[in-house]
């Protein structure tokens, strides 16, 4: 199988941030595991070339040309730090004809929905999906965006269809970057393409420490995450200084 870890960074700023933590972890689990890596740094798709549409112009990676030559794309966003001890990723499932997503409810369904309520936010999926981008759908699932395992040949067109369809309500949308993984998040899920991996390989670090620090009193350090899981997604900048301490 030819694979490809892809991440799309662009802007100095974020790509300087990207190269200090982040891309070495990346970069050495690729090599580990026989893939080949590559930085997108420039926008896809340049009509719509407007900081807010980054994230949605992942969906675009499977229609590139060099794309058609993989089986497997494994898109991480620019802010996951990958545990060296991770195994290789593209057979680590039988995906069959599916994209490999993790659920966003994180440690469990039960404790997402006491962490929202502990902070006031929308509490279940079916909320999540008509918040943020007005979708009715019946489901207990968060597809989290920072992992995606395509399978080019088989996804190239989805994944375009759906970038095509969203992409102008994108710029300005006061839902941010949750309107893009709210669009995907319900496509996917409404025409049956999920494989719901373990969650080791996207664990929300910010989602798992407020739960066991604040809810349940637990004390839980990045360290212990780390030795935990594979993919270690540090969204919203959470703990980014702690990166240098991780062994």
């Amino acid at each position: 199988m030819k694979c490809c870890l892809v991440t799309i960074c662009i802007g100095e700023q974020y790509l300087q941030q990207y190269n200090t933590l982040f891309r070495s972890s990346q970069e050495k689990y690729a090599k580990k595991c026989g893939y080949d890596f590559k930085i997108i740094t420039d926008y896809i798709d340049e009509t719509f070339s407007h900081p807010h549409t980054i994230c949605m112009q992942k969906q675009l990676i499977c229609s590139l040309e060099w794309a058609q030559s993989y089986d497997f794309i494994i898109c991480l966003d620019a802010d996951i730090l990958v545990n060296n001890n991770s195994p290789p990723i593209h057979n680590a499932f039988n995906f069959n004809d599916k994209i490999g997503v993790v659920n966003q409810s994180q440690p469990t369904l039960e404790a997402r929905i006491e962490g929202q309520i502990h902070k006031g936010y929308e509490v279940t999926a079916k909320d999540y999906y008509k918040l943020k981008s007005n979708h009715i759908i019946e489901t207990d699932h968060i597809i989290n965006g920072g992992v995606m395992i395509w399978q080019p040949k088989i996804h190239k067109n989805f994944l375009k269809n759906v970038y095509k369809k969203y992409i102008e309500k994108q710029i300005n949308h006061p839902a941010g970057f949750h309107y893009e993984q709210s669009v995907i998040g319900y496509e996917i899920q409404k025409n049956n393409m999920h494989y719901f991996m373990d969650m080791k390989w996207n664990a929300l670090w910010a989602n798992n420490k407020y739960y066991f620090n604040n809810i349940k009193k637990q004390t839980l350090t990045l360290q212990e995450f780390y030795n935990q899981n594979y993919f270690i997604h540090l969204a919203g900048y959470c703990d980014y200084h702690l990166i240098p301490t991780i062994k």
